[in-house]
């Protein structure tokens, strides 16, 4: 994308820096309202499913046999999700997720009356609402341009940065209340009855531009994007920022959630010597930082040379990483992880919001699927390699590696100008 000069809806969010405007936006604020009960949700989901399995007599190759299940079909379904935001628009795709996820999460709480539960009916049911997240999460990026105002795009993908940040803190700690001190049938049913509340909000939103208009004008161009995926792929390989954006989400997907999943867990029990509750801190510290990071990611857009502050902060985001096991001390490495994970933060909202206005909106369901997808397939191969290194050379050398790669993606976009001259 060759530099411009500034469009007028970035020149006033330039001169209104305000975080909170998109909120006065009734499309937004609805969105806002039934996307933070649905990711609390999500969050009691994440600490139910395990117990319901282990506590009704699965064991944990069990539960990694339905979660390896749940996550490749997700993965399977992030192009469909794409391409059907694309054609039918956004929030029907997000309402029609929601609606039927509705029903798809009480069968966990069904299952959770069987002692023990069968494979069969976890995967049953696991699988599906795989399928159904892995539609809904495109077009739960490809959304925001036809509910907000340009001028408040940057601001609202902030502060949907903070509200997903804030809930992995708050929905856990909740699922984790309500398993221990109730059942997880009753989280299952929490769950679900969140994403109701998400379907009868993204109900009551009326779009900026009405979808019945985007499918009127659809032909050889959908919104003025390609319409076929081959027309898609040659626009992704052609644009500096699609491209660059693509290795980055991969390469940095690659070096985090080999070192959360495997190699920081063993450095909080090995080397730190806390264990499970250094690694709970560690966490902890992660999430304050996401939120910090979210808070000030607008601020990042109305920025002069923004495209080189962005990659020197990328860098930077590394060697925050780098500094994890320097002393082997707990206070150091979650200082170093929550300055990592604000870094990230104000990255994430400039480049989702750059992606938003560069990518003509009948295309961007399906260019978000494919980040999402580089995201989604770094998982598998980051965890096997991460635990094969672990276990021969130790955690940090892991950490090392995964810092490093992290600032070395960033370096390489100091070789395309446009995509330094965002």
């Amino acid at each position: 994308m060759e530099p411009s000069s500034p469009a007028p809806a970035e020149a006033a969010e330039r001169r209104a820096p305000r975080l909170l405007a998109p909120l006065r936006e009734r499309p937004f604020f609805l969105y806002f309202v039934g996307q933070l009960l649905s990711q609390i949700g999500n969050g009691v989901f994440l600490v139910a499913l395990p117990f319901l399995v282990l506590d009704q007599g699965g064991g944990s190759a069990q539960l990694g046999v339905v979660l390896a299940c749940y996550g490749t079909v997700r993965l399977v379904a992030f192009p469909l999700g794409g391409t059907l935001a694309d054609r039918w628009g956004a929030r029907r795709m997000m309402l029609v997720s929601d609606a039927m996820r509705v029903v798809v999460v009480l069968g966990f709480a069904l299952l959770s009356t069987f002692d023990p539960v069968p494979l069969w009916a976890l995967l049953a049911v696991a699988m599906p609402l795989g399928a159904l997240d892995g539609v809904f999460l495109p077009a739960s990026f490809a959304v925001l341009p036809t509910i907000l105002s340009k001028a408040n795009l940057g601001a609202g993908n902030s502060v949907n940065s903070v509200m997903v940040s804030s809930a992995q803190i708050a929905g856990p700690a909740l699922g984790g209340a309500l398993v221990g001190s109730l059942k997880s049938d009753i989280a299952f049913v929490i769950n679900s009855a969140t994403f109701l509340a998400s379907s009868l909000t993204l109900l009551a939103i009326r779009p900026s531009r009405p979808e019945a208009d985007r499918e009127a004008a659809q032909g050889e161009t959908v919104g003025d994007g390609p319409l076929t995926w081959g027309a898609v792929l040659r626009y992704v390989l052609g644009s500096a920022l699609l491209r660059m954006s693509l290795l980055v989400t991969l390469v940095v997907n690659l070096a985090y959630f080999g070192m959360m999943e495997v190699a920081l867990p063993s450095f909080a029990r090995n080397q730190l010597g806390h264990g499970a509750q250094g690694f709970g801190i560690i966490l902890t510290g992660f999430g304050v930082g996401s939120v910090i990071g979210a808070l000030c990611g607008s601020t990042l857009l109305r920025l002069r040379r923004r495209g080189l502050i962005a990659l020197v902060l990328g860098v930077a985001e590394g060697l925050a990483v780098l500094l994890v096991p320097l002393g082997s001390s707990i206070v150091v490495a979650t200082a170093a992880m929550l300055v990592a994970a604000a870094i990230q933060a104000v990255l994430n909202v400039f480049y989702v919001t750059m992606i938003q206005r560069e990518v003509p909106e009948g295309s961007l369901g399906r260019v978000m699927s494919l980040i999402v997808t580089c995201a989604g397939a770094a998982f598998p191969l980051s965890t096997l390699l991460a635990g094969a290194a672990t276990d021969t050379t130790g955690p940090t050398g892991v950490i090392i590696v995964a810092g490093l790669g992290i600032s070395a993606a960033f370096v390489l976009g100091f070789f395309s100008k446009p995509y330094r001259n965002l």
